[in-house]
């Protein structure tokens, strides 16, 4: 199934779905900025009883993520995003402070996650069953590959299959270039025209079609949603449904307990109706899970 967004069906300001960047040592713990009275959750016993001993002595815990929207943005006064978000909410249900330590990239992430430094990474990558040996991965939303489109295009672009004889821009080397491909073979096979794909960097892709130089630009859902919000009216979404491959998760130190511990909380805000709060927020909605599952590959 394939699915399309539009701009005027989101109501706030609008995530990595594999995070990007060749590594590097992470930063210094940085400051967020959501309002943790505009966030509001209850504890969950159930959830802080699952957190490891050593977290529970302390009341601290570090989350570490890179800075990309809609999960962390890096602004002036801190970071903003659904990742502070969360984090003020979780620090609700499992009465904890939560303290982000921002990363430069995956390699980062492992080795911050690996060598203790942070407890949990907030962001979004597949759930492998490579991942799932070295990590416990929770799953806690859907990401798939979208395609961002001029909103005047909206009547005759719905679909991916629309795209076939088109051009579609994307950036070079990222996640989503292999669905392009694929869907320029499936274009090729079906007999719906020769689709010409269009490797750029990310912000040549995304201006291309501005430009009229392409007649989409692939990208993680994540990201078009927030381009999408950030310039509303703009651009419509259509994002290609792959099922589970769409499964998207944080990740724990393998048998530490905090994965648990956090998919007990996570579970905590979807009873509460906070999830679906957050979510809606920042335009990612229809990436929304039922229940967040643990290692799901």
């Amino acid at each position: 199934m394939n699915r399309i967004a539009t701009a005027a069906a989101a109501t706030a300001l609008l995530t990595l779905a594999a995070c990007g960047g060749s590594g590097g040592d992470e930063g210094d713990a940085a400051g967020t900025t959501a309002d943790a009275g505009a966030v509001q959750a209850e504890f969950s016993q159930e959830a802080a009883d699952l957190l490891p001993q050593s977290i529970q002595d302390s009341g601290t815990m570090t989350w570490t993520g890179a800075p990309k929207p809609p999960f962390y943005i890096d602004g002036a006064d801190g970071f903003t995003g659904i990742g502070p978000d969360l984090q003020a909410a979780m620090e609700q249900v499992l009465d904890v402070d939560i303290e982000f330590q921002p990363a430069d990239g995956l390699n980062a992430v492992l080795l911050s996650l690996q060598s203790g430094r942070a407890d949990f990474f907030t962001g979004g990558v597949r759930a492998t069953p490579e991942r799932q040996q070295d990590f416990d991965l929770v799953a806690w939303l859907t990401i798939g590959p979208s395609y961002l489109i001029s909103s005047d295009r909206a009547d005759e672009l719905t679909d991916p299959s629309d795209l076939c004889g088109l051009t579609v821009a994307f950036e070079e080397g990222s996640a989503v270039q292999s669905f392009v491909t694929a869907l320029a073979e499936e274009c090729t096979a079906g007999g719906g025209g020769e689709l010409t794909p269009l490797p750029l960097t990310a912000d040549g892709a995304r201006l291309s079609v501005d430009s009229g130089r392409a007649d989409a630009y692939a990208a993680n859902e994540s990201d078009s949603r927030y381009i999408q919000l950030q310039r509303e009216g703009e651009y419509e979404v259509i994002v290609q449904d792959t099922g589970t491959d769409d499964l998207t998760a944080g990740m724990a130190l393998a048998g530490s307990g905090v994965g648990e511990a956090v998919a007990a909380a996570f579970q905590a805000l979807i009873d509460q109706g906070v999830y679906e709060e957050l979510m809606t927020k920042w335009n990612l909605a229809d990436s929304m899970v039922d229940a967040p599952v643990l290692n799901p590959a």
